[in-house]
């Protein structure tokens, strides 16, 4: 799956320094013999487990290397383009924002838990496309401005839903993210038709 994301972000030629951030030694060797363009990160074993914040290895590729944006690519989303990329980027470029982050958006009723996000209880349904826009965060693509992340981190210790965000519309199959086994399945499913012609 890291070869998408690999592919997406060399494809974008938005920047030469392109970088795999991981502690894995099969995904190094991966990529330093498919990738020779590509640059290794490894990570801190420290910062690879179950319970490791985006948050915390962020701010340590970005300690690191000091760049002034981060643009993070999410592997588990393997129908991320080359385009889908460069258009980011564009859009994080013309706007003032500190963070841009990928999302979907709905205006169907939603709850969070038996509350009302963008309806109101005891008042008739409004037609769908009246009711408040929801953004749903899919973290396929997120650019942050690294001195603002690091500033947000040092102070609070969490940066990565940033201060002025953007939240940048992508397609919602593109922004499918592999979590359970039904995800890859349907990734499979929409890749192979692709290749396929349909």
């Amino acid at each position: 799956m890291i070869s998408y994301a690999i592919d997406a972000a060399v494809g974008a030629k938005v920047t030469d320094n392109i970088y795999v951030n991981t502690d894995s030694l099969e995904i190094i060797q991966y990529v330093r013999r498919s990738y020779p363009e590509v640059n290794i990160y490894e990570r801190d074993k420290a910062l690879a487990d179950d319970t490791t914040q985006s948050d915390h290895f962020n701010a340590d590729i970005i300690a690191r290397l000091s760049p002034d944006t981060l643009i993070m690519i999410n592997p588990v989303c393997p129908l991320i383009t080359a385009v889908d990329v460069r258009d980011a980027v564009i859009a994080y470029e013309g706007s003032d924002c500190d963070t841009l982050i990928t999302s979907n958006s709905t205006q169907m009723q939603v709850f969070c838990e038996d509350t009302p996000v963008n309806i109101k209880l005891g008042e008739t349904l409004a037609p769908t496309q009246d009711n408040a826009v929801v953004n749903i965060l899919n973290w396929a693509i997120t650019i942050w401005d690294a001195a603002s992340f690091i500033d947000r981190f040092d102070r609070f210790g969490a940066a990565a839903l940033g201060r002025k965000r953007l939240y940048h519309p992508l397609n919602v199959l593109k922004s499918i993210k592999v979590s359970h086994q039904e995800d890859l399945e349907l990734c499979e499913s929409l890749i192979s038709s692709k290749a396929r012609g349909h």
